[in-house]
């Protein structure tokens, strides 16, 4: 009688995977994790610069288990909180993910610049206002990050950082962008 060895081959994902479905495998990564915990880790990290409903953070760990991606641990009482952590398939697919090229035009959803495109059916008032806010918007930002970064530098690991590091320039250049277009239409209203 010949003895055979038997793998376990895993079905092929039917579904594709979403920037949801990354962003749950690699906070998992870290450690297991509740979807209120994953709520509160992304608030405090890439939902500085990521937004996405939170309401996802309910619902994708639930289908990463049905994909075989992520277990799922469900307390025998109480709330019956369900802890997520994540399988070897899991690291297999964020691993897949991050080796893939990136070439996606950045998208940029500013509320201000989308006022400023349609500002010539409001006011001037409403212009001048608008740059002002958005000045100092994006310098109170700015100043968040700062802080952010101070408190996080001994214990994050420097591509963290790195993502805190882009936020503060990037809301730099953008409140002076705003900056020096309210100084261009204060100038505008001094010569009339």
């Amino acid at each position: 009688m010949e003895i055979g060895i038997v793998a376990h081959v895993p079905e092929p994902r039917t579904r594709k995977l979403t920037a949801t479905s990354y962003v749950v495998l690699g906070m998992l990564s870290f450690s297991p994790a509740t979807s209120y915990d994953l709520k509160q880790w992304i608030a405090n990290t890439i939902g500085n610069f990521w937004a996405f409903a939170h309401s996802q953070l309910y619902d994708e760990p639930a289908r990463l288990v049905a994909d075989g991606l992520v277990s799922e641990e469900v307390e025998s009482g109480g709330r019956r909180r369900r802890t997520y952590s994540i399988l070897p398939a899991g690291r297999e697919a964020l691993r897949e993910w991050l080796s893939t090229t990136t070439d996606e035009q950045t998208e940029v959803r500013d509320l201000g610049l989308l006022k400023l495109f349609f500002v010539n059916f409001g006011s001037r008032k409403d212009l001048l206002q608008l740059a002002r806010d958005r000045r100092e918007s994006h310098r109170s930002r700015a100043d968040a990050y700062e802080e952010q970064r101070a408190e996080i530098v001994d214990y994050a690991d420097r591509w963290q950082v790195k993502t805190i590091e882009l936020g503060v320039r990037y809301e730099r250049t953008v409140e002076q962008f705003w900056a020096d277009f309210l100084r261009e239409l204060e100038e505008e209203e001094d010569r009339r």
